[in-house]
């Protein structure tokens, strides 16, 4: 399948430069995104024009987004749903319609910088060594203000359609899928998904970084077609 990935904030497509051949291995074809626009539905309308350009009712594609785009991949898909195939979250979720990323980050001259290490729970930032910090701080580019404090907005229930899989890194796999069974206010959108897995990557918030080939190897697992019944 054609597999579309979108990073989160302060990442460009480079981000998934060690996933893509993993996925590429196994036949998949790959196309990284950078997000572009100062605005939250700016930077979805890029990505719905990626979907207008690429996929068709009959050819649909994956989207994949990482942390702060997660939310914005199923508000593409929310617009598109026939030319989307199969959502993959790394380690994210769609919050409800009128929340945000993250509308407590310091905003510094008109832009929201890459916060510094210590803000960081232990959880978020486990396999992220020195060098893979420094990396990140080197490629790291501040996001528009607006777009970790935009509202979510959905509007078309065949969104919960589209089967979807979590890879849970920060959280557990089961303590995850638990909060959703249990239809905590936040995973409201993760709860009406009619076809829902989560798995887990015991690593950091960035998966891409510390264990690039096991999340490339879950993304293809995700998408490996479903086992037909015998005779």
């Amino acid at each position: 399948m054609h597999v579309i990935l979108v990073p989160g904030l302060w990442l460009d497509a480079s981000a998934w430069d060690e996933v893509a051949p993993v996925l590429q291995e196994a036949g998949h074809s790959v196309q990284a995104l950078t997000r572009t626009g100062d605005t939250l539905d700016e930077q979805v309308a890029g990505i719905v024009a990626v979907l207008d350009e690429v996929a068709t009712p009959t050819e649909p594609v994956v989207l994949a987004g990482h942390s702060g785009a997660g939310p914005m991949v199923l508000m593409a898909a929310d617009q598109r749903p026939s030319l989307v195939a199969h959502l993959l979250y790394v380690d994210t979720f769609p919050a409800p319609d009128g929340a945000s990323i993250n509308d407590e980050l310091p905003v510094v001259d008109g832009a929201v910088p890459l916060p510094p290490w210590d803000v960081w729970e232990p959880a978020t930032v486990r396999g992220m060594t020195p060098a893979l910090r420094r990396a990140f701080e080197e490629r790291a580019f501040p996001e528009p203000a607006a777009v970790p404090s935009d509202p979510f907005h959905y509007a078309d229930p065949a969104r919960h359609r589209i089967p979807a899989t979590v890879v849970s890194s920060e959280i557990p796999a089961a303590e995850l899928a638990a909060m959703v069974a249990e239809h905590h206010a936040w995973t409201t959108e993760l709860a009406a998904v009619e076809d829902l897995t989560v798995v887990g990557l015991e690593t950091g918030h960035w998966p891409m970084f510390t264990a690039p080939r096991e999340l490339g190897a879950l993304l293809v697992q995700a998408l490996a077609p479903e086992p037909t019944a015998g005779p």
